[in-house]
């Protein structure tokens, strides 16, 4: 049973992330894309209801765009450091990257293909570490993510209102254009809709979600013109 100073520390952190996420703009699907725990996990801890490893506190400084260390200096009950804070003299500074990449589709395709061979070898060899299954399920986790993303930008390109979806498109990302039963994660079930949205296969979305869903498709055909 977890101590009340323990459950207060959880809370504390999860209000802490919630608070940096939403300065940021960033969706807790958004905070697995850039490298940082899945929306699931990120739900747990913003709801207080998970215990932090370290290796997942490590994840989090990228994502949220603090100092290697805060997540758990933070969680231990101290305070971030932004990386955009100008660093205190003799303070050694960190070697900023961009947020986002662009790639090959031939990478993803890659990618995929090299995640589809590690699974068929786990399943032919009959592995059961746990560390090993729990690598291979966090890889991919991220492949579907990104093939997520894929689907998506391809969806506003070929689909969304007044056009016919291909076929071809239709059949390619059939698999992403269904809603489960049960999905618990909020972004995720939005996500979906969405893609439905642009597949013209959504006829219950209120005129809210139809106007903001028609803002993103128009905001992201203007960015791919300028590309």
């Amino acid at each position: 049973m977890q101590s009340t100073s323990e459950l207060s520390r959880q809370k504390r952190f999860g209000r802490i992330l919630k608070e940096r996420r939403d300065e940021l703009g960033l969706t807790q699907i958004q905070i697995g894309d850039l490298g940082g725990p899945s929306a699931p996990t990120i739900r747990k801890i913003e709801d207080g209801t998970a215990a932090i490893s370290t290796h997942t506190l490590n994840k989090l400084d990228v994502p949220l765009r603090w100092l290697p260390g805060s997540a758990a200096r933070t969680y231990a009950g101290g305070t971030p450091t932004a990386r955009e804070t100008a660093p205190e003299a003799g303070v050694e500074s960190v070697v900023s990257g961009p947020d986002s990449i662009r790639f090959d589709i031939s990478d993803l395709t890659g990618l995929l293909a090299s995640a589809g061979r590690l699974n068929d070898a786990v399943e032919l060899t009959g592995v059961t570490e746990p560390a090993v299954l729990t690598a291979v399920a966090e890889l991919n986790g991220v492949v579907s993510r990104l093939s997520a993303r894929y689907a998506t930008m391809m969806l506003e390109r070929n689909g969304g209102p007044g056009r016919d979806l291909h076929p071809l498109v239709a059949m390619a990302f059939s698999h992403l254009l269904e809603i489960p039963a049960e999905v618990s994660d909020p972004d995720e079930v939005r996500e979906r809709r969405y893609r439905r949205w642009l597949a013209g296969r959504s006829a219950d979305v209120d005129a809210a979600t139809e106007a903001r869903f028609h803002a993103r498709w128009v905001a992201a055909n203007a960015r791919g013109m300028e590309r």
